[in-house]
């Protein structure tokens, strides 16, 4: 499988290796759907060997450019990464490759707001990051993926807060954040081994309590206080205020 940008290989290749035992049938409609799929996507020069001649997957070696495979020569995951990529992502045909567990886009030309990954809830990974995605992620727009571990949706346009669904999540340990337009405050997120990326975007207030062991350049460009920055100022109370200036 190759990758000429091994740092946002990496966490697909640790997704698919801690979980290459899950679940998941091959589907003899598999290819025909994944055409599909690509017919959605334009500047798809790098993917012209995708062809119903030759099956995506032979055991967990891909055929077809961009796929990660299982053992049983089920297609565990897409990894479509710097190929310079546009057009529409189709959640809605993806999500009928059931044995899909994780999705990365990393680096390519995709605009209009974050695909609904909603209607693949046993992700266990998605990868979006450095594209021209923008407008609001609905506070629901992970709700329920209780398999998620990883995401990315650094470098983009990303506009209003940090979508509460991300504190429901019992196995997320990675979430990219960086460099979007995120305002608002950090929702409380208490996950174990859970490591983040908040850096420059307009989110305000104390760093929540789970978070305060992160590194500190992980909340820079923001307005933000408490441990890992400087501790918060704690505003007077305006009535002692006023009478200690009267006196």
């Amino acid at each position: 499988m190759a990758c000429s940008w091994p740092p946002y290989c990496l966490p697909l290749l640790t997704l698919h290796l801690l979980l290459s035992n899950s679940l998941v049938f091959s589907d003899p409609q598999d290819p025909a759907r994944l055409l599909k799929f690509r017919t959605s996507l334009t500047n798809i020069k790098l993917l012209s060997n995708w062809n119903l001649d030759i099956p995506p997957c032979v055991g967990a070696s891909p055929n077809w450019n961009g796929m990660i495979c299982n053992k049983d020569g089920s297609v565990f995951g897409l990894q479509l990464e710097n190929m310079g990529l546009s057009g529409t992502i189709d959640i809605d045909t993806l999500a009928e490759v059931t044995s899909i567990r994780t999705l990365s886009f990393t680096n390519n030309s995709f605009e209009g707001t974050m695909p609904n990954v909603l209607k693949i809830g046993p992700l266990h990974g998605i990868f979006l990051s450095y594209n021209k995605f923008s407008g609001e992620v609905g506070d629901d727009a992970f709700k329920g993926m209780d398999s998620l571990r990883k995401i990315g949706l650094g470098n983009n346009n990303l506009t209003g807060k940090i979508p509460a669904s991300v504190r429901e999540l019992p196995f997320l340990v990675d979430l990219q954040l960086q460099n979007n337009q995120f305002e608002g405050k950090i929702p409380d997120l208490e996950q174990k081994d859970l490591k983040v990326n908040f850096a420059n975007n307009r989110l305000v207030g104390s760093i929540p309590k789970g978070l305060r062991n992160q590194d500190p350049s992980s909340f820079a460009g923001n307005n933000l206080c408490g441990k890992p920055l400087r501790s918060c100022k704690k505003k007077l109370n305006k009535r002692w205020a006023f009478n200690f200036k009267s006196h």
